[in-house]
């Protein structure tokens, strides 16, 4: 019972005051309201541009650090290539020595020389495996791919100096 005589009471006294509300205050309270939903809107406005510009210069460094990411791989797969096919001419010169060898040479050195043509052959080969993987490896093989091809490369070169 005492409950709902204080629940009654202050419904009797929010109506009282609700009534005794001018006009012009229930104005003031709707603009003052208005301008505070404005101010919201405009904030959030402003909020969604200065994230649009953001998100626009963070993608605009992105596509350029791609883009020199690519242009940096491809250089390095023509300096790469460059160097597979500089170790592939000079293994062929080698072989190409080795023959002249084969051709004056007694029975036992023949062999020899035969079976350092062989391994330089291989070796080569090698090195023509390496130049075809160089066209389909992606950037995520790349570095793995890179260091596999310059100890092949460094492994030819010392076979040449092998001799």
């Amino acid at each position: 019972m005492k409950k709902s005589f204080i629940y009654l009471s202050s419904v009797l006294l929010l109506s009282t005051s609700f009534i005794a509300c001018s006009q012009k205050d229930k104005h003031k309270v709707a603009d003052d309201a208005q301008k505070a939903q404005d101010k919201i809107e405009n904030a959030a406005d402003k909020a969604a541009e200065k994230t649009k510009e953001a998100y626009d210069d963070i993608a605009s460094d992105v596509r350029q650090e791609t883009k020199e990411g690519k242009e940096d791989l491809e250089a390095e797969r023509t300096e790469l290539k460059v160097k597979i096919q500089d170790q592939k001419s000079a293994l062929q010169n080698e072989i190409d020595r080795i023959d002249g060898k084969i051709k004056v040479a007694q029975a036992k050195e023949k062999v020899r020389w035969q079976e350092r043509k062989a391994k330089l052959e291989l070796e080569r080969d090698k090195l023509d495996v390496s130049l075809k993987e160089l066209k389909l490896k992606v950037q995520s093989d790349w570095q793995e791919f890179k260091r596999k091809t310059d100890r092949t490369i460094e492994e030819t070169k010392e076979s040449i100096d092998h001799k």
